[in-house]
């Protein structure tokens, strides 16, 4: 009983003075819905990174070449004509837990088609490169074995690149340009690749494809590839195939910094701990304005005190205690948190859709996050309101009465 009145009496309390309420909430709102923004925006990014990640599969590995390190004052120098084709042949035979392995040349080169031209990823592959990055053609057809054979010019395009020379027409038997820094060569277009969108800092679709072969030899006239896709034979079979692999690369180049290799959950679990450093570090900062705007009550408060004195001395008067004036000012300022943290929780949530619209990122609002909020704003409140609470009850009721 005594506690509902001391509750009644803090509301009274803060809807005598609205406006300074409202002044003295504006902190944490602020905190509140910047946090929620924040971590919304954050979680849902994640959350779509991996979901794409995953979609190219759980037991792919990736193997690229490493750096020189630098000796003597020399700097580190990337590695750039390291592989080859029949290192992957190597590991498909060599590593059972390996299912499949496709071999890419990749350059960035000039594509035309008539007055359009745009710089893409021109990626040399092979028939497997579908299957491996579970990346498929959605209209006409990919490279086939006898494409490789004979060398041809053929070539399929990503979905923003066939959008981009053609528009509205039809690609499927049309002609492209590709232009090396040496030569232009005439490409007929035989496939359109589905959409698949940007996963971490690769664009599937702005990519084409041309036979490994022809890259080779007519494009950048090289033997050497750029990477080596590897599928494993199942998700339980990845870390296997890692192992295995690294000791195939081994055996031949007897240097570990040779080479790098990484599969879809150690891409994964980086991502992840990045994003999460990443959230808690943004949210800190936004918590700071928190820690502003407890400042700021705890200012308000005291404010409120010094204003009610008189009304402390008459409580104090007619019967009221020490802990009901504590707890009077006390549940004033946890009132004020956690109705400022109640309307920063919806502005958040506001903002976050709202950004999501706009710029199109995928939100996600977690319900530990409304409850760290609001936590977090009732320990705001209580901390910063014991100080004016304590000032209010040690009041001599006495002096209290007689201040005008």
């Amino acid at each position: 009983m005594e506690f509902m009145e001391n509750f009644k009496a803090a509301l009274d309390g803060i809807a005598a003075n609205r406006m300074r309420s409202f002044l003295s909430m504006l902190g944490i709102i602020i905190g509140i819905a910047a946090v929620i923004t924040i971590v919304s925006i954050t979680q849902g990014s994640q959350k779509a990174i991996s979901e794409r990640i995953r979609a190219l599969g759980t037991n792919l590995i990736n193997v690229t070449p490493g750096r020189i390190r630098g000796v003597a004052g020399r700097r580190a120098q990337a590695l750039t004509d390291l592989f080859t084709v029949e290192d992957g042949e190597k590991i498909l035979k060599k590593a059972s837990a390996v299912k499949l392995v496709a071999p890419v040349l990749q350059k960035n080169l000039l594509l035309q088609y008539k007055d359009k031209n745009t710089e893409i990823t021109v990626n040399g592959v092979t028939p497997e490169y579908q299957e491996v990055l579970n990346f498929w053609v959605e209209k006409g057809r990919f490279i086939d074995p006898r494409d490789i054979k004979f060398s041809r010019t053929l070539i399929v395009l990503g979905q923003e690149v066939a959008s981009e020379l053609f528009g509205d027409e039809d690609p499927l038997g049309k002609y492209v340009i590709v232009n090396t820094s040496l030569s232009r060569y005439k490409f007929r277009v035989i496939g359109i690749m589905e959409p698949k969108g940007q996963v971490m800092f690769f664009n599937f679709d702005r990519q084409a494809y041309v036979p490994l072969t022809t890259a080779q030899k007519r494009l950048l006239h090289t033997k050497y590839i750029t990477s080596l896709l590897i599928q494993a034979r199942d998700e339980e079979s990845a870390n296997e195939a890692v192992e295995q692999v690294d000791a195939v690369l081994y055996q031949k180049f007897q240097d570990d910094n040779k080479y790098n290799i990484m599969s879809q959950e150690q891409i994964l679990s980086t991502m992840e701990s990045t994003m999460g450093i990443f959230t808690v570090m943004l949210a800190g900062i936004a918590g700071i304005s928190l820690l502003v705007g407890g400042i700021g009550i705890m200012n308000i408060m005291l404010v409120s005190v010094t204003e009610r004195t008189r009304e402390i001395g008459i409580r104090m008067a007619i019967g009221a205690k020490r802990r009901d004036i504590r707890l009077q000012f006390l549940s004033e300022s946890i009132i004020l948190c956690l109705v400022g943290g109640a309307i920063g929780i919806a502005l958040g949530w506001l903002s976050s859709s709202l950004i999501a619209s706009i710029q199109g990122w995928p939100t996600l609002i977690s319900f530990w996050a409304i409850v760290l909020a609001l936590g977090f704003s009732t320990a705001v409140g209580l901390f910063f309101g014991i100080y004016p609470a304590n000032k209010a009850s040690k009041m001599d009721p006495v002096e209290a009465l007689r201040y005008e």
